[in-house]
């Protein structure tokens, strides 16, 4: 076990090398190298602790305090997904009261622990005593209750995120979403398991506190060894970032005065709508965008998203996309496009990947562009 935690320190510490050598470091990468110290902190510490047992306590001072630094992934995940996720987001004072359940609990091992002789430290850490009294068992819950809670507000900011694109963009191939998901979809796991454990074995006791430490960090060093094989062997951490975020599409001199006439306006808007989809075709501009056809209408975006959404039920990738559809199903019978692949006809009707319009034509049709045009031919 020591083994696997010294693989996550030393892997901790060389993203922290390459993290810090990156010259014009954006916020995010400034977070990320934060979260990563923290790590190489939080499993230092069992590794440091895991030594001073085994060599009589030559720094006792060192022990018993990797816990604290939980209190911090939770924080420092939530800012990184969310200032790659917001657009011009920066980290202001306020955002310090995401550092109080830390400081809090910092105060309170400062008053019980922290300033005890060298000697108390080493007693009530080899007979592990002071995983009997209130507040081991209040801090086992707490650090529970906010680790996985930040994930989950990670993950929801996560798939706010992702509906607001699809608000916006009729195409999300060169939006990629899966590094930020499944860092955050692996640190739940992790933490999920580890206080699982530990808060288990408060009432149960199947096993010592320092042996299941050892279990739990480790499963911390496998979150790190992954961030490591994600960042370094697929490239996506320390190149440039892609701008996930989402700009606001401009607005024109053109529009309704008031949310009134807005309301009033909706029929009018899908049949103008409707009327340009089939007129200037824009669905086959694969670049089409909601700011690119608000200024087509010549309307506010927000308006036009709002006469999808509530209006029509539809996002505007579902919108946009559905045309592209229905325009394959015409062209793909056409006998001039004989000499054309399936993708051949689907490039033309707007898609620019085979995966989002197979994933696109099952969505709406149900079944494959194989088995449709099959079908339809018989």
């Amino acid at each position: 076990m020591n083994i696997v935690l010294m693989l996550g320190f030393f892997m901790s510490l060389f993203l922290i090398v390459l993290l810090a050598g990156k010259k014009n470091k954006p916020q995010a990468d400034k977070i990320l190298f934060a979260m990563i110290a923290v790590y190489a902190l939080t499993i230092g510490g069992p590794f440091i602790e895991i030594y001073n047992r085994n060599n009589d306590f030559p720094y006792p001072h060192l022990m018993n305090n990797a816990w604290l630094f939980l209190l911090l992934h939770g924080p420092l995940l939530w800012l990184y997904v969310k200032t790659l996720t917001v657009k011009d987001f920066k980290a202001e004072p306020v955002h310090l009261l995401h550092l109080l359940p830390f400081l809090l609990f910092l105060t309170l091992h400062a008053s019980g622990f922290l300033f005890l002789p060298a000697a108390e430290k080493i007693a009530l850490i080899q007979d592990e005593a002071f995983t009997t009294t209130v507040f081991f068992k209040i801090r086992g819950a707490c650090i529970g209750i906010f680790t996985i809670g930040y994930n989950i507000w990670a993950l929801n900011l996560l798939r706010k995120h992702r509906r607001n694109i699809e608000n916006q963009f009729s195409n999300l191939e060169h939006i990629n979403l899966t590094w930020l998901r499944t860092l955050v979809i692996a640190s739940l796991i992790v933490f999920s398991v580890n206080v699982l454990l530990f808060n288990v074995n408060n009432y149960f006791h199947f096993t010592g506190y320092y042996q299941l430490a050892q279990i739990a960090y480790s499963f911390s060093t496998i979150y790190v060894l992954y961030i490591g094989y994600f960042g370094i062997g697929q490239g996506n951490i320390f190149a440039d970032y892609q701008d996930y975020t989402v700009e606001g599409a401009p607005s024109t001199h053109l529009q309704p005065a008031t949310v009134e006439e807005d309301n009033r306006g909706f029929a009018e808007i899908r049949y103008r709508l409707t009327a340009l989809m089939e007129s200037e075709q824009p669905h086959l501009d694969p670049e089409i965008t909601l700011a690119g056809l608000s200024l087509l209408m010549q309307i506010k975006s927000e308006l036009l998203s709002e006469v999808l959404n509530s209006s029509l039920n539809q996002n505007f990738f579902d919108f946009i996309n559905r045309y592209r559809i229905e325009d394959f199903k015409i062209r793909c019978l056409n006998k001039e496009n004989r000499h054309l692949s399936i993708m051949g006809i689907a490039y033309e009707c707007g898609f620019n990947s085979k995966a989002a319009f197979y994933r696109a034509f099952n969505k709406f049709e149900g079944i494959s562009p194989t088995a449709y045009i099959s079908k339809v031919s018989d």
